[in-house]
């Protein structure tokens, strides 16, 4: 017997990390792999706020199980929420956004949704990302973060 797929709530949050090393000033992005949907498409790391879950925490579990890092919820500085962000798949949606600063690059220990990574300085950005990227350089977080 098929089990039934259940569909997100209409109210699905998510949860992403710009993650910015201040010795070069290079963000960090994962390439997405075939593996999963919109592959090929570069993005911040993050992913699903579970219900009732603090959209921090969720943040800390999807950054651990996504690249292996592993971070306090107090290292993570609130950027921005954007509310009614659209999700083909979730409908309506709230994207919270946060930054972590990193002293170094480091190389992260990516999932099966990855299959790369990169750094990249503000000015040289791939030109493909996946809704939630997009919707957070078009809200102009990128510029609010300073050296």
């Amino acid at each position: 017997m098929a089990k039934d797929r259940v569909k997100p709530s209409s109210s699905q949050a998510g949860a992403w990390a710009i993650i910015r090393c201040a010795d070069t000033g290079k963000f960090l992005l994962g390439k997405r792999s075939d593996e999963v949907n919109n592959a090929g498409a570069w993005n911040f790391f993050g992913g699903r706020v579970d219900r009732g879950e603090d959209p921090r925490r969720a943040l800390v579990r999807e950054l651990i199980e996504e690249a292996g890092l592993r971070v306090k919820e107090k290292q993570l500085i609130r950027l921005g929420r954007v509310s009614g962000g659209r999700d083909r798949d979730a409908g309506e949606r709230d994207m919270h956004y946060f930054l972590l600063r990193l002293d170094q690059e480091i190389v992260p220990r990516l999932n099966r949704e990855h299959s790369s990574f990169r750094w990249f300085k503000r000015r040289s950005l791939p030109a493909r990302f996946n809704r939630p990227t997009i919707v957070a350089i078009r809200q102009g977080l990128l510029n609010k973060i300073k050296a």
